[in-house]
């Protein structure tokens, strides 16, 4: 999947996190996507599009990588698919929208970034965007 392209609009409904800036490891709250969700077979296919806004790399060793994850307790969470770095090159920050691909098959989701580097800031917001309708 192209990293860069936005499957479809955003729905206010399925507001993963709001405009924020973090500097350290971080999980989004959870998305409750009600009680009666049960898409069957291997999941939903959906993206997590994280529109990035700005970010360091003073340094040129910070890295930031988002992944999708999944509960059925809103407790216990795993990733439904890869992790999907931001691009960066050398000192430049490309900023945008992000997909971060996944296979959603329980009630709860999140995004989970990992940073790394010597002065790691980013600040983004993010979305669910359902990718297709299964069958």
């Amino acid at each position: 999947m192209n990293k860069n392209y936005v499957p479809g609009p955003y729905d206010s409904n399925l507001l993963i996190a709001a405009s924020a800036t973090k500097t350290a490891n971080f999980n989004t709250a959870s998305l409750d996507l009600g009680a009666g969700y049960a898409p069957g077979g291997c999941g939903a296919p959906v993206a997590a599009v994280v529109d990035v806004t700005a970010g360091d790399r003073a340094n040129q060793d910070e890295t930031y990588t988002f992944t999708l994850e999944e509960s059925s307790d809103n407790t216990n969470f795993t990733a439904c698919g890869p992790g999907v770095a931001v691009t960066v090159a050398t000192t430049v920050f490309t900023t945008g929208a992000i997909s971060v691909p996944g296979l959603v098959s329980k009630r709860y989701v999140r995004v989970a970034l990992v940073v790394a580097g010597t002065t790691p800031s980013i600040t983004y917001s993010t979305h669910l965007v359902p990718i297709g309708r299964p069958g």
